[in-house]
């Protein structure tokens, strides 16, 4: 086990005026661990307690709760003997099971005579009613200075019968639940335990192992780390293993952590102490709708999950699962964090999918997931729909009216996303892997709102498994948006000839599927694919191959951006007179679309190749205000580099600088490759301004 060394503070209690050295003085506490890591922060907080012990005529108690095997009662029995001195009247101990494997909890009566005795009571003196028990048990340690730790508590109830009303006494508690009874109606001191820092984790692995063991094999010390999450019992069963076979390389170890479906098999030593028996006292102690819920929701592989996804995966209101999820949240098998999302200990996540598969059927686990992947379908359409309206998107039906949902405008919107996608995200590779049908499609939906953030990453691996289950399962609708993803993501990348590559297969199967608006959008983005290529009089052979198939068309058109790459083509070509009358109509005519950005990007940098400067600022300038109106984080940082470029060209390098500056924070939060170009321009813009005769 781990916890702390040294007490912090000086703290000095003296006996009550009177004492008898007569008077049985108990000595209760068990055996320290020989391993334990400094808690710092927790030994501080109960040496804080402790020098206020009598001073407001009011008994002490501190609970002290956390996930099972984070160290509780370690921490505390190891405080406990370093402060024992300051009781001269002893201190008291009980385990009270809670959460015994093989026990009942021990009931407060029980309790109360074990405590009776060791303060001097001949048993056959102790009476029989828990009531008047306690009422001598208080009398006895009136006037008295006594530590009394009651360890291992299953409630508030169970603990309220065994506190003294001496008020030169301190309790301190320990249990897996929260127990707010005890803060709310006896003035109790909570301190939430959590799992040791990464320092913390690596200081007890070297307690057992040694410094030179773990720097013999840096990278298998941090995947050791990281699978064990710092929670101290599993890092404590890895130690012991790994120093009773010193041969043994940590590689090894390391290897059987790796798999979530092996980790707890390498963590199990068998008996009360593995960590399967650790993490069942708890389970057991829930509610069946608490441990039904506890088990679904191991199943998904998102981060973490919002009140509305638990919502779905359990198949019950929000207001029924908040409280269930409450539940599981008081008993440390669960995290709650802010905007009501919950998180699961990665070895807690462990159990609750083994339970699952224990306990409940494949048919109740796949009807779980599928609930889970249809809130996140129906979700991220709403969202695509308020945030782009006029992109086309698949006829639904809605069976299930709770499923649907409606963001009254653009913000709530993106504040869904961006709160929910990593969880999307996972949904679509779980849906795919499990050949649910919806997977493909959530990944086609989710297309835009990932382009709106500038999640290239993500949109990049979203639709590559997208189109893998697409073509697993024969969807050659799901397939063809999908290749025009993946061409998106690559277009944004700057790989362009991979873009093209993946564009054309788009247009060629949406041609084949008869599918005319699409596969129109398809050639309107090989255009952009080619004007980036510098293939001009290509691009506009595509973007008029996109006008033919859109004036054949019987089925509603939508704006892809025919005039923006006809225009700019047009410019690079040096015929201005056709490239603004095609760029001015697309800005016109692409008013609330998603072209609009494209429309005014392409007007800004036709002024620019005329050499027309200021109309060229006026309109990058607008085309960064919209990006920021619409919430395109990555449009917005294009749109800000170029006009940076322009300013710097027109003599503006302070405004060029303010550009690029606003540019670099996009692109560095987005993580994307052209942070170095912008570094690039606002390095050669100082040096610029630095060379001798500069009136910058």
């Amino acid at each position: 086990m781990v916890q702390a060394q040294n007490v912090h503070g000086d703290v000095h209690i003296h006996g009550p005026a009177g004492s008898s050295s007569s008077r049985a003085v108990p000595r209760q506490l068990p055996a320290t661990v020989r391993h334990f890591i400094n808690r710092t922060v927790e030994q501080d907080a109960l040496t804080t307690l402790l020098k206020g012990a009598g001073s407001d005529h009011t008994v002490l108690v501190s609970t002290i709760d956390g996930l099972a095997g984070v160290g509780k009662s370690t921490l505390v029995v190891q405080w406990a003997h370093q402060v024992r001195e300051q009781f001269a009247d002893g201190e008291l101990y009980v385990n009270l099971r809670g959460f015994d494997p093989a026990a009942e909890p021990v009931p407060p009566a029980e309790a109360l005579a074990g405590f009776l005795t060791a303060l001097g009571v001949a048993p056959e003196a102790v009476p029989a009613a828990e009531e008047a028990r306690a009422a001598q048990f208080r009398t006895l340690l009136h006037g008295r200075r006594i530590l009394l730790v009651l360890d291992n508590a299953r409630d508030a109830e169970q603990v309220l019968p065994l506190l003294p009303g001496s008020p030169g006494c301190l309790v301190i508690v320990t249990s897996r639940q929260r127990l707010d009874g005890l803060v709310a109606h006896h003035g109790a001191q909570r301190l939430a335990l959590a799992t040791l820092t990464h320092d913390e984790g690596r200081q007890l692995l070297a307690r057992y192992l040694g410094a030179e063991r773990l720097a013999d094999e840096p990278e298998d010390v941090e995947a050791l780390l990281e699978h064990c999450a710092g929670l101290p019992l599993a890092l404590t069963l890895v130690a012991v293993q790994a120093a009773g076979e010193p041969d043994l390389p940590l590689e090894e170890l390391a290897t059987e952590l790796r798999d979530e479906r092996d980790r707890l098999d390498a963590l199990d030593v068998g008996g009360r102490t593995g960590i399967r028996a650790v993490f069942s006292w708890s389970y057991r102690t829930l509610s069946p709708e608490a441990a039904r819920l506890f088990r679904l929701l191991g199943l998904p592989t998102s981060p973490d999950i919002s009140l509305g996804a638990a919502a779905a995966l359990a198949e019950v209101d929000q207001r029924r699962v908040r409280r269930v999820l409450a539940e599981l949240c008081r008993a440390h098998l669960l995290t709650r964090r802010a905007g009501d999302r919950y998180v699961f200990h990665d070895l807690l996540r462990a159990y609750a999918r083994e339970r699952a598969h224990t306990d409940d059927t494949d048919e109740d686990r796949t009807a779980a997931l599928q609930r889970l992947l249809d809130h996140h379908f129906y979700a991220t359409y709403a969202a695509h729909q308020r945030l782009s309206a006029n992109v086309p998107l698949p006829d639904l039906d809605y069976t299930d009216k709770q499923l649907w949902r409606d963001f009254a405008t653009n913000d709530e919107a993106l504040a869904w996303w961006d709160a929910e996608y990593a969880s999307v995200l996972a949904t679509i590779r779980q849906a795919v892997a499990l050949r649910m049908p919806r997977g493909p499609w959530l990944a086609h939906i989710a297309t835009y709102p990932l382009k709106l953030r500038g999640q290239i990453d993500e949109l990049e691996a979203s639709s590559t498994d997208g189109l893998k289950g697409a073509q697993e399962s024969g969807d050659r609708p799901a397939q063809a948006r999908l290749l025009l993803s993946l061409g998106t993501a690559y277009f944004f990348r700057r790989k362009f000839h991979a873009a093209l590559r993946y564009q054309q297969s788009a247009a060629e199967l949406f041609a084949e599927l008869g599918e005319q608006q699409w596969e129109a959008a398809a050639h309107g983005a090989i255009g952009e694919d080619l004007l980036e290529l510098e293939r001009y009089t290509d691009a506009a052979a595509s973007a008029r191959e996109a006008q033919r198939i859109q004036e054949n068309s019987n089925s509603q058109t939508i704006d892809v951006g025919v005039d923006s790459i006809l225009g700019i083509a047009s410019a690079r070509l040096g015929d201005f007179t056709t490239a603004f009358a095609h760029l001015h109509r697309a800005v016109d005519r692409s008013s609330g679309s998603m072209t609009h950005g494209f429309a005014l990007t392409s007007l800004g940098m036709a002024y620019f190749l005329a050499n027309d400067i200021d109309n060229a600022v006026r309109i990058y300038r607008r085309e960064v205000e919209h990006h920021r109106t619409i919430g395109h984080h990555l449009g917005e940082a294009n749109s800000l580099t170029k006009l940076g470029e322009v300013l710097h060209v027109g003599g503006d390098s302070e405004g060029a600088r303010e550009a690029w500056q606003a540019a670099l924070g996009i692109f560095e939060e987005l993580g994307h490759t052209d942070a170095e170009t912008v570094r690039t321009h606002l390095d050669t813009l100082d040096a610029d301004i630095s060379k001798p005769g500069s009136t910058s």
